[in-house]
């Protein structure tokens, strides 16, 4: 048995986490997009967890779904646009983080109410920032060893009924969150430019490893349609481009799969030899952003 998670942020990593508690023989294998999946080591009619995540091109999930026994656990709009018509075990739905899908499927009865630190995860991977703890939460875990091997970090978190390690986390991270947003704001003033992009309208940074909120200093939601970052991965010899917005009536996760990868309605991205926009200079004079 083998659980295939996405690797790059928590979502994914809560979600192997989870799918170890309840098996805790699972082997644990960490993927992400643009990198080569391993047939070479799956056995016939294994069992095979994949959470938060996709196989690209989409025929390649159909291969591994006739080949194992997958069980899929996801939430990305345009890959379950693209399972539409196939049965695959597991569960997808759009709308919830992956982790708390997770949790949902294991915990089909309703045994055990899904913790605090589980649905603060889920909530923000689809921007779901209501709760005040939900930024607090992230950053602070993000300074764990989050490797879902980790059990003593994980069994804190998924046995933790009165969220008092939520709460500790969040106590001590409000206050990095305010240096966060003003090394953004920093950052973005030297990095941003507009450009164009499948007729949307860009602001853009050449900035990798981040996420919407290093463009919350600059981002004008009459003025743009979308914000994207972009990145050269040496490791797989490409760009990684992601794209976000706020903005109802575009589905940035449609642009994402046009160019071979996909997402959400919201968030997106994608990879690519070459930029697929054009660079060119920020318009906007924003001398009020403040200095460190």
């Amino acid at each position: 048995m083998k659980c295939f998670y996405h690797s790059a942020d928590l979502d994914g990593q809560c979600s192997a986490a989870i799918v170890k508690l309840f098996h805790p023989e699972c082997t644990l294998v960490s993927i992400n997009y643009g990198e080569p999946f391993p047939w070479d080591t799956i056995d016939r009619y294994e069992t095979i967890y994949m959470v938060d995540f996709s196989l690209q091109p989409f025929e390649d999930m159909l291969r591994l779904n006739e080949h194992a026994e997958l069980i899929w656990i996801d939430h990305h709009k345009s890959a379950l646009d693209e399972a539409k018509g196939h049965k695959f075990h597991g569960l997808q739905r759009d709308g919830l983080g992956a982790c708390a899908l997770v949790w949902e499927f294991f915990d089909k009865e309703k045994k055990n109410p899904i913790p605090r630190g589980v649905q603060l995860l889920a909530e923000y991977d689809v921007w779901n920032h209501e709760d005040p703890d939900t930024l607090p939460f992230q950053y602070g875990l993000r300074e764990e060893n989050t490797d879902p091997h980790n059990d003593d970090l994980w069994t804190s978190i998924f046995c933790d009924p009165g969220a008092v390690l939520v709460g500790e986390i969040c106590a001590q991270e409000k206050l990095i969150l305010s240096h966060i947003e003003k090394s953004n704001a920093i950052k973005a003033k030297v990095l941003c430019f507009e450009t164009e992009f499948e007729g949307l309208e860009l602001l853009a940074a050449n900035v990798g490893v981040t996420n919407s909120q290093f463009f919350d200093s600059l981002w004008d939601r009459e003025k743009y349609d979308a914000m994207a970052t972009f990145h050269w991965r040496p490791k797989q010899g490409c760009w990684m481009v992601s794209l976000y917005t706020d903005k109802e009536g575009i589905d940035l996760g449609a642009i994402a799969k046009k160019h071979g990868g996909g997402g959400h309605l919201q968030a997106a991205g994608f990879q690519s030899d070459e930029l697929p926009f054009v660079l060119t200079k920020m318009r906007p004079n924003r001398e009020d952003v403040p200095n460190m």
